[in-house]
């Protein structure tokens, strides 16, 4: 045990020095796009719309920790309502080194709130993960858009039961990011 925390503990004064001298960045975004039902549910639901925010960490590597948080409103084929969905989660983005523009790889965890507008009302809780891809490009003194897709599946985990089926979507999304450090 000792030895183990002897060796953590050179690894981890030898990669200060280095670690200081990487740029850290904090980037905030505000931006939606478009929800595209598929799997069980596009029998259920049309095409619906998601807004919401993003914060990215990075500087170490190439990969960045990202957190967010959405709101996603589904339409019902057959009402005149919607069904609504909040997601809060967070994930990591392996970028690619490019000049120019900057494509990433994502991989998310996150919660979802449900809250079923028909004639039974209800509300429950998954947890899901979404994988995809985007491109993020700079407007100098400006800021920066970024674009993705991503696959969703918004109940992978805490189904209730076998029947339950599985809501998942295709999010496309556009967000403009501002860089606070």
């Amino acid at each position: 045990m000792v030895r183990i925390f002897a060796v953590a503990s050179t690894l981890l004064l030898v990669s200060l020095p280095v670690c200081a001298q990487m740029p850290v960045t904090l980037d905030f975004g505000l931006g939606g796009g478009v929800s595209l039902p598929t799997a069980g549910i596009t029998n259920i639901y049309n095409t619906g719309y998601h807004g919401g925010g993003k914060v990215r960490l990075g500087g170490w590597l190439p990969v960045n920790l990202i957190a967010a948080g959405w709101y996603n409103s589904m339409p019902e084929k057959a009402a005149d309502q919607s069904d609504t969905q909040v997601m809060i989660g967070g994930g990591v983005e392996l970028a690619i080194v490019s000049a120019g523009v900057h494509p990433y790889f994502g991989l998310d965890v996150f919660y979802t709130e449900f809250t079923d507008k028909g004639p039974v009302q209800a509300s429950f809780s998954r947890g899901g993960i979404g994988v995809g891809a985007g491109v993020e490009f700079s407007l100098e003194g400006f800021g920066s858009f970024d674009t993705s897709v991503k696959y969703q599946y918004m109940n992978v985990m805490g189904k209730e039961n076998d029947s339950e089926p599985t809501y998942s979507q295709i999010a496309a999304t556009v967000a403009l990011m501002f860089g606070l450090l």
